[in-house]
């Protein structure tokens, strides 16, 4: 597991003109606001998600730094998502908000990560993004419009991003010895499943990060919490490429 801050602006806190980034396809980007005191966390991709409800969008920012001195943010990447939309990117060719832009290649701010106040209220209602410890495929199938994968050879099994897993159907997880937090996430991958959205060192599931956003650790669920999931098909199952749970509606 790995942390990413989450943050709620109000309409009183500052707009940011993000450096570093390509504002075109995004213009939300020129007036971003950013609750006073935000931090990216303490890692190497420096992630942070940021809700505007009174715009009706989140905004997914990466290598995200905030320069106290001159009172700037800025990041190598941004993607906005309008929060009434089906949360898919423009470039999949079924968004339901063409403005649903950006740079991470499918990927938003609301599914990146686990919120801690939807596993504290027992539920956490959407599909999870999960980065792969070994090199995913350079190609990329829906929900990505891309892939940041470079496995160097050409074996037709190395999965590509957008790959969706889930739990078995199967798999009683009460009988599994979960921490209770653990547990309201494993149901999610029960019933929603998880993709591959990212390419990393290790493969890593994002949970809130509370201590960059100054409130504490409030997480007691260990980094290995989900670790007694092997990865085996007795435990998992591998959903078609390219699957689309809109289909069929």
């Amino acid at each position: 597991m790995w942390g990413q801050p989450v943050y709620w602006a109000k309409p009183s806190d500052t707009g940011y003109d993000i450096q570093g980034v390509d504002h075109s396809p995004s213009p939300e980007l020129d007036r971003l606001r950013i609750p006073a005191g935000a931090q990216p966390p303490d890692n190497s991709d420096g992630s942070v998600t940021i809700f505007d409800v009174s715009r009706g969008y989140v905004t997914l920012l990466t290598d995200a730094w905030y320069d106290e001195a001159d009172d700037m943010w800025s990041a190598s990447g941004a993607t906005v998502t309008y929060l009434d939309s089906n949360g898919l990117h423009a470039d999949t060719g079924l968004s339901d908000d063409q403005d649903n832009t950006g740079t991470h290649r499918g990927n938003n701010g609301a599914t990146s990560v686990v919120r801690w106040d939807m596993v504290q209220a027992g539920a956490v209602r959407h599909v999870l993004k999960v980065a792969a410890g070994p090199e995913l495929s350079d190609r990329g199938v829906f929900p990505m419009v891309g892939s940041d994968g470079d496995y160097p050879g050409d074996d037709p099994a190395v999965p590509p991003q957008g790959v969706r897993l889930r739990i078995s159907p199967s798999v009683d997880l009460e009988t599994l010895n979960l921490h209770p937090e653990a547990l309201i996430i494993a149901r999610a991958l029960q019933r929603y499943g998880f993709y591959f959205g990212d390419s990393g060192g290790v493969t890593a599931l994002k949970l809130e990060d509370t201590v960059s956003e100054g409130r504490g650790q409030l997480w007691s669920v260990t980094a290995s919490g989900l670790c007694g999931l092997p990865f085996t098909p007795e435990y998992w199952d591998v959903i078609a490429e390219g699957y689309d749970p809109s289909r069929g509606r």
